[in-house]
């Protein structure tokens, strides 16, 4: 059935049940609105109700302060002829309604998400809602805590909390999208809901307008638990006591490269029936043969003998799986995809993929990718980051981004088509291992929006978890209420992310180097105790603009404490030029601010000492430092005298080489060969982020090679 819109007192009725009162009555005849303006007491409110209208203002369908029986008469007669110029055919009748005072106007909305269920809507409203675009969604049956944060991130919010004038009713706007929710959880025919305008006042609020849209009921996969079983499967496919792989096979081809990477475990057997060796080991005709049955199989076969074979290991007492292979749904063969789904949940054997990479498990060496080690930066050193992608693609690009930084990394995983395990059963994995500290993960797709949000609240309740998704953008179908204009499934994400505690970074299809700076910042960086940072830079440029940035993401630029300023200013004493005592004196009052220009002919003595001064100073919480290497005085030392330093504080230390030149690129090698982390833009937002973390967390995330290193 196609939805349609329901009538004014069919809606009022369902609303009222739920404490969602809407004013005024349906009229339809002008006998019967003389009689009901009269009752309510003038002046009065004219709107004409059609399924065929969206926007009743657009057509001329709203008559505002009928002050008496004739402008009454006038006004019915003028929005018949607006609804027959507008080629209007059908109308429910005139909705006459009390004119209420003036007062701020507020969204309340919702949608029935495919993913996620019910999402509830609040925020600026009345006729530009659209234009202004002030709302945030909310998903599921709304706590108090969870509407109140929505309305903190609107400016109606800000409002409501008397900006500029008296706060108004901010708790029963609070309880009405309460209710909402709870009435679009209870109601799941109803497609969509448009309270538009709720007029609020210091006490109380009024609704003026109420669209209900319905058809058939919405049925969306609701949050399910993962069970123990899936769970001990995972733990074993990401740390097996054994292996087998299906498809072994010479170097150079996909079967030699997963075996190739997977040399690092001892207990690794590869089945071939047409050889007895590959790269130096035994190999095995089929999985009869072996000497035991492996807990974990990895499969490199075509798509029918994958589902052959991963039933017989099922059968035999195999534990999990990881299958490379593709061939299945993302190739049109549902019907295999669908047998392996079966046999998976038949015998109680998890499994990642298939059409995938597999898994990097750097704790125990599992390392399934088919990509050859010498075209990719694959991380071997064990870190506490955890990576989850759906993309393979960008998985691998933020390993490779991470390796060239040479920051550890404990767990990647690239899911596939994620038909036995996905993102939340990995995630939910990862969330139990006390070596992974971080948790990244990339999204493209999402079927299961309520398992994903209602585990992710749990595991980002202990650890960060940042995350990041394609394809947010494209266009809309035509919606039957603001509120479905300006819902989508990536407003619905948006809330997931927010109410499962995430860290959303939009900024990936930009600039990919964002996620990896602050998995960086995180885990090699000691924890912040607060947001106040000093700049300081070989070169004023780059200080002028980090300065800026810092200001435009939301932290502080330290403000030093007088010592602080003079020590600075006594130091930089020697490299002002003034013909007079008094003129020196005038020229260093603007000497030793934040941020701090250590001019062109800068040393390493300057810059170190210029850095232990800064560093004693209690009102500053993090270091960044902007570098020009080229400048002439600076010597090959500096490195050394940079991990020095470092190691003599215990705050964010945050170091940019500016420039791409040979020289640069050799000094930020020396420094990465100390385990000294250096930083290419963007820097800040990322900064900005690890800032708002350790505030949450309060707590470091440096890996333990790093804590070691110190």
């Amino acid at each position: 059935m196609e939805p349609i819109q329901l009538g004014f007192e069919q809606s009022r009725t369902l609303l009222d049940a739920y404490d969602i009162p809407v004013l005024g009555r349906m009229i339809r005849t002008l006998e019967q609105a003389k009689q009901t303006a009269q009752e309510l007491g003038f002046p009065v409110a004219m709107k004409t109700v059609s399924s065929q209208i969206i926007h009743k203002t657009d057509l001329g369908c709203v008559l505002l302060d009928r002050k008496d029986l004739t402008e009454l008469e006038a006004g019915y007669a003028e929005l018949m002829d607006n609804v027959r110029a507008a080629g209007v055919t059908e109308i429910d009748g005139i909705l006459i309604q009390p004119m209420v005072k003036p007062g701020l106007e507020v969204l309340i909305g919702a949608t029935q998400d495919p993913s996620f269920g019910p999402m509830t809507m609040i925020g600026s409203g009345g006729r530009f809602v659209e234009l202004l675009a002030d709302v945030t969604p909310g998903i599921g049956i709304l706590e108090e805590n969870e509407v109140r944060a929505m309305l903190d991130r609107t400016h109606a919010g800000r409002i409501l909390d008397g900006f500029r004038g008296p706060a108004l009713d901010k708790e029963a706007v609070i309880r009405l999208a309460m209710n909402v929710s709870r009435f679009m959880a209870e109601h799941p025919e109803i497609h969509e809901l448009d309270l538009n305008p709720v007029i609020v006042y210091e006490e109380g609020f009024a609704i003026v307008d109420a669209r209900l849209i319905a058809g058939e009921p919405v049925h969306y996969p609701r949050q399910t638990d993962v069970s123990p079983q899936k769970m001990a499967s995972l733990r074993t496919i990401f740390s097996p006591a054994s292996v087998v792989l299906y498809g072994a096979s010479n170097t150079g081809t996909v079967g030699g490269i997963v075996l190739k990477n997977l040399r690092r475990l001892d207990r690794l057997y590869p089945i071939n029936p047409r050889t007895e060796a590959l790269q130096g080991m035994r190999c095995y005709p089929n999985l009869e043969s072996l000497p035991e049955v492996p807990e974990v199989a990895v499969f490199v076969v075509n798509s029918e003998t994958v589902v052959r074979e991963f039933e017989k290991f099922c059968r035999a007492g195999g534990k999990g799986a990881i299958i490379i292979s593709d061939g299945f749904a993302e190739s049109g063969r549902r019907e295999l995809e669908d047998r392996l789904r079966n046999l998976s949940l038949q015998y109680g054997v998890s499994y990642i993929g298939p059409n995938c990479l597999g898994i990097i498990d750097n704790f125990s060496g599992v390392n399934t990718m088919f990509i050859p080690p010498h075209r990719t930066g694959i991380i071997r050193e064990p870190g506490g980051i955890g990576i989850i992608s759906q993309s393979g693609g960008i998985g691998m690009e933020l390993m490779e981004m991470l390796e060239a930084d040479r920051v550890g990394m404990g767990k990647w995983v690239s899911c596939g088509n994620s038909s036995s395990v996905g993102v939340a059963e990995i995630l939910a994995h990862m969330g139990q291992d006390p070596r992974i500290e971080v948790i990244a993960i990339y999204l493209e797709g999402l079927s299961e929006g309520l398992k994903l949000m209602e585990i992710g609240r749990q595991v980002a309740a202990q650890k960060p978890v940042l995350i990041i998704k394609g394809g947010s953008g494209g266009g809309k179908e035509a919606t039957m209420s603001h509120t479905a204009s300006l819902a989508g499934s990536h407003e619905a994400f948006r809330a997931c992310c927010s109410q499962a505690g995430f860290y959303l970074i939009e900024d990936l299809t930009e600039d990919p180097k964002i996620m990896v700076n602050v998995l960086s910042i995180l885990t090699t960086q000691p924890k912040a105790r607060g947001k106040r940072t000093a700049v300081v830079s070989v070169g004023g440029g780059a200080a002028v603009l980090l300065a800026d940035q810092i200001t435009a993401e939301g932290m502080e630029l330290a403000q030093f404490t007088p010592q602080t300023r003079r020590r600075l200013q006594d130091l930089l004493r020697e490299n002002i030029k003034a013909t007079n005592p008094d003129d020196l004196e005038q020229m260093l009052v603007n000497v030793g601010n934040n941020p701090l220009d250590l001019l062109g002919n800068c040393d390493d003595r300057r810059l170190i000492r210029a850095l232990e001064i800064i560093a004693d100073d209690a009102d500053t919480d993090v270091i960044v430092a902007a570098i020009y290497l080229q400048v002439p005085y600076l010597s090959e030392y500096l490195a050394e005298r940079l991990v020095e330093f470092r190691r003599s504080i215990d705050k964010p230390f945050i170091v940019s080489p500016r420039g791409l030149c040979t020289h640069v690129t050799r000094f930020r090698e020396s420094l990465y060969a100390k385990r000294f982390h250096t930083y290419t833009v963007p820097m800040v937002k990322p900064l900005s982020i690890a800032l708002d973390i350790w505030d949450r967390y309060d707590r470091n995330f440096m890996s333990e090679a790093e804590l070691r290193e110190d």
